[in-house]
């Protein structure tokens, strides 16, 4: 339900699905991202936290033409304490996981135009049990704006849809 609702949301804000779209797919997505937002939602549409890296975590996303793709989460705010970390694996294997409030993998990408997907393929991650992982995100893609979302469970169990807004990287001068 609320993947149907982003999607239709997504829509009517102009962006563009992968649908159809072939080589301008791969042109839109193509290079550096920040992380605007990240959050959790419940089938309901209530927002629920995410403790791992907080309800405003820093973000950085780059996608190559070669299909490369590297990826770094952080909580805004790092300590040891009260940070849960996930040492071994992750319970949901549609998920990365993070430690001390950090996140990072890197490795290669395929987009699946008809599903409206890009699929990252994990070569290197900040935990073990991610490596050789591959993870699957909705995505719907704009000139300045990138939205992926997928089905994950949240900090106490429970189902949520986490959306990840990007906005593209201006350039450093």
């Amino acid at each position: 339900m609320i993947n149907l609702v982003l999607a239709m949301a997504v829509q009517a804000a102009g962006s563009q699905q992968l649908a159809g779209m072939g080589a301008a797919s791969v042109d839109l997505l193509v290079g550096s991202w920040v992380l605007v937002s990240r959050e959790d939602r419940t089938a309901d549409g209530t927002l629920v936290p995410e403790p791992s890296l907080g309800s405003d975590p820093l973000g950085f996303l780059v996608y190559d033409r070669t299909g490369h793709v590297a990826v770094q989460l952080m909580r805004r705010v790092r300590s040891t304490e009260g940070v849960p970390s996930v040492q071994q694996g992750q319970p949901d294997p549609n998920n990365s996981g993070a430690t001390g409030g950090y996140d990072a993998y890197f490795g290669t990408y395929t987009l699946d135009p008809k599903a409206h997907t890009v699929t990252h393929h994990m070569l290197g991650a900040l935990l073990p049990g991610d490596v050789g992982k591959s993870i699957t995100r909705h995505a719907a893609v704009s000139e300045g704006e990138l939205r992926l979302w997928f089905d994950t469970v949240g900090s106490s169990g429970q189902p949520v849809t986490r959306t990840l807004v990007w906005k593209r990287a201006e350039s450093v001068k």
